[in-house]
């Protein structure tokens, strides 16, 4: 199964490739001068895929090379429809910030009327009053690959410790928590609590994101383990082979890492690919819990 593997590994690594690609100030070529605006080498990565709906999620880390930019005090970015010719604009706002993150990242939530393709524009003001410019485009698909908010979350029969005894085979994460592996998916959703799930591979995700996320659901998992179920599904199989684990197709899943809140009915609550904070997991979660 190692095109699957290559698809789920491969996906960021291609998005930052790609828009590595594209600096800042040749995006800039036919912009205006404005004081106080910059052309840079900063570029945006695209943190997750699988956009769909009329406000997607958009996670984005910001880079200057291969630095990661953790500083920046503001983004602000348009949504353009690429397939209206000259492209139309549809949508302005402000990221969200998730500075709590291991990975610092940002939010943006577009709200576009209609599938297809998008260019973001994104002014990035930075801490001496500056504001660099950057340009990336995403596809809002017509309908999600995965499990989308409001559907059945898929009665999974996941490894547990009580199924394979030797956590070492059911994670990659080097100092894994016991407690992300007690329950199947399925057992979860009959218990009456939320349920948080994870897809990741700490040890093998090419893009760098799994270990922050687990990081984070450590440290809410610590606070409300006895109010939520907490799922870590290891992406692989076996870590010779690098077979992929049944549940990555059950979901519909084509990258790495996602987190999936259940409500206590077994119904999707919310759903973030890529990067995933404290906060903004605690957020959801406080919702369910009132």
């Amino acid at each position: 199964m190692r095109s699957a593997q290559t698809r789920v590994l491969t996906l960021f690594i291609f998005a930052f490739l790609i828009l590595s690609g594209c600096r800042s100030d040749e995006l800039l070529e036919d912009a205006p001068t404005t004081d106080g605006l910059i052309g840079s080498s900063l570029q945006i990565m695209v943190a997750s895929n699988d956009f769909f709906g009329d406000r997607p999620r958009v996670p984005i880390l910001l880079f200057d090379g291969p630095d990661r930019v953790t500083n920046a005090t503001a983004v602000r970015a348009s949504a353009f429809r690429l397939s209206a010719q000259p492209p139309v604009q549809v949508w302005e706002g402000e990221a969200l910030n998730f500075s709590d993150s291991e990975v610092p990242y940002w939010v943006l939530y577009p709200q576009v009327q209609t599938p297809g393709f998008y260019e973001i524009r994104a002014e990035i003001t930075l801490p001496d009053g500056t504001i660099a410019r950057s340009e990336f485009v995403i596809e809002i698909q017509e309908r999600s690959s995965s499990p989308t908010v409001g559907a059945q979350a898929p009665r999974s029969e996941n490894r547990t410790l009580y199924s394979e005894p030797d956590i070492t085979k059911i994670s990659s994460d080097p100092d894994p928590n016991p407690g992300f592996y007690q329950l199947t998916i399925a057992e979860a959703v009959a218990s009456g609590k939320p349920t948080v799930v994870t897809f990741s591979t700490p040890a093998f995700c090419t893009s760098q994101l799994c270990a922050p996320v687990l990081a984070s659901m450590e440290e809410v998992y610590a606070e409300r383990k006895d109010q939520v179920n907490f799922i870590h599904i290891e992406i692989y199989k076996d870590f010779d082979t690098f077979e992929v684990v049944e549940e990555v197709s059950e979901w519909g899943l084509s990258s790495e890492p996602w987190t999936f809140v259940i409500d206590r009915s077994g119904l999707i609550y919310a759903k973030f690919g890529g990067p995933l904070s404290v906060d903004e997991l605690t957020s959801s979660l406080n919702v369910l819990l009132r």
